[in-house]
């Protein structure tokens, strides 16, 4: 999926059906500066608004992921690749969600674990390492955040 090719084509369907962004917008409930953020490929269309979209451009959301009209025999590909690049964006935020459980967690524990053993330089060692390992967990974290926000935000334009 190219948002930019996206917003090429529904700048082109938009045009063959003579009708203005705002009148696009009206239809959809949208403003006309949303419309023209998904045409400059700045933002996507929010899933809610996908099929009313399609039905007003006349196209599939098959065809509007694929910015492009596709025959029959195309169809049932492009909308494999469509829902197997979905679904590898899934796995990746789930195990981007793992590694910082796994680091956030190991580090509470290694230092709840150490804070009632004997004072000795092994376990300042071993108290720092668990504290870099939550801080790592709280820098990926704030990344993934960051980027979960910004594809609510997409979606919400």
């Amino acid at each position: 999926m190219d948002q930019r090719q996206i917003g090429k084509f529904i700048a082109e369907l938009r045009n063959e059906k003579s009708m203005t962004q705002s009148e696009l917008g009206e239809k959809l409930g949208v403003t006309n500066k949303t419309v023209s953020r998904w045409e400059n490929g700045n933002y996507m269309p929010d899933i809610s608004l996908i099929t009313t979209l399609c039905t007003e451009l006349g196209i599939s959301a098959n065809e509007l992921l694929c910015a492009q009209h596709l025959k029959d025999s195309e169809f049932k590909m492009k909308a494999d690749e469509n829902l197997i690049e979905t679904l590898n964006k899934i796995k990746n935020i789930r195990h981007e969600k793992s590694i910082i459980d796994f680091f956030t967690g190991a580090g509470t524990g290694i230092v709840i674990s150490c804070l009632f053993s004997p004072l000795s330089i092994i376990r300042t060692v071993v108290i720092l390492t668990g504290i870099a390992m939550i801080g790592i967990g709280w820098y990926r974290k704030a990344k993934y955040d960051k980027m979960v926000f910004q594809l609510l935000d997409e979606h919400n334009q």
